[in-house]
């Protein structure tokens, strides 16, 4: 069995996860991105998958709207690689604040936004928790064509974790292409307006990186405000909201459980459950490799 099925549609380079928009037409939805109309109060979230996009999405959407309640959809309703009428997008008022979100590699996202500085906010996680937290998503999420339960992915662990981050085929181009990317287009100047979160200082001292995020906004947000987003936004809280008005219908209906494939554990140092000794020195070994010219520093415990 390969490690990438072959219903995954391939764009350049990459392999992008089977969304019915890219299914039914993959250079037209690139297209789309391409030509976006970017406007200079959008803010875009950028990560690579199972980074805390959500958790970000929703930090934001409290600050912007300056009340720590919950937005009322999920992230993906402004996914631009996943989105199926981009004029829902362009129908918004230019006095509301756009708040996307994206995976696709730096290259790929909409030029008008990248080159005219517009607001980028850029959330990066630990490459051994991103792994088992991507495993573990994709285990969970139905065939996006079908409806039903995959039985061509996820492979066995072994094999994912022996392939993740190597070789040529790789999602979204691979963790460490798309955060090395990054990393360069900041220390050029291509990217000029990039708030930069590391999930887990976010978690273990999340005040500080709220009120930096809120300035970079250009938000007011009192401390007695941050504090009840902080909490709002726990993970215990936010792999349980719906009760609240979150609309839980599609994410229950692509769940293999039934249940809120979205958040699983949102811990730091998982993936010691999951990797063998000698899977861990394999990995940390590519790690090293890998990153040898990076100045990034994660957190892996």
């Amino acid at each position: 069995m390969p490690y990438i099925p072959e219903r995954f549609p391939r764009y350049k380079d990459y392999v992008m996860p089977p969304f019915p928009a890219l299914k039914k037409d993959l250079s037209g939805q690139y297209d789309k991105i391409k030509n976006f109309d970017s406007r200079d109060s959008d803010i875009l979230i950028c990560t690579f998958p199972k980074s805390g996009t959500n958790w970000v999405n929703e930090i934001i959407s409290m600050m912007m709207r300056g009340s720590a309640e919950y937005d009322t959809v999920y992230k993906h309703t402004a996914m631009l690689e996943a989105l199926n009428d981009f004029g829902a997008l362009e129908q918004i008022p230019e006095s509301t604040t756009r708040i996307l979100n994206s995976h696709i590699p730096l290259g790929d996202l909409p030029p008008k936004h990248i080159e005219n500085g517009y607001r980028i906010v850029h959330v990066m996680r630990n490459p051994k928790d991103v792994a088992v937290s991507f495993y573990n998503h994709m285990a969970n999420i139905k065939d996006m064509t079908t409806m039903k339960p995959s039985t061509d992915f996820p492979i066995s662990w072994p094999l994912f974790i022996e392939h993740f981050g190597q070789g040529e085929e790789q999602l979204y181009g691979g963790w460490f292409n798309y955060v090395k990317t990054f990393e360069k287009a900041k220390e050029t100047g291509k990217l000029s307006n990039v708030f930069t979160i590391y999930y887990e200082q976010l978690k273990q001292d999340p005040m500080p990186i709220l009120k930096a995020l809120a300035a970079f906004l250009g938000v007011e947000a009192s401390d007695e405000l941050l504090e009840e987003i902080n909490d709002k936004c726990s993970f215990q809280k936010m792999s349980t909201i719906g009760e609240e008005g979150k609309d839980n219908t599609l994410v229950k209906k692509m769940s293999t459980t039934g249940k809120n494939f979205l958040f699983r554990k949102g811990e730091i140092g998982d993936w010691k459950n999951w990797f063998t000794v000698a899977q861990n020195e394999a990995f940390t070994s590519l790690i090293e490799t890998q990153m040898k010219d990076s100045k990034l520093k994660f957190i892996f415990e």
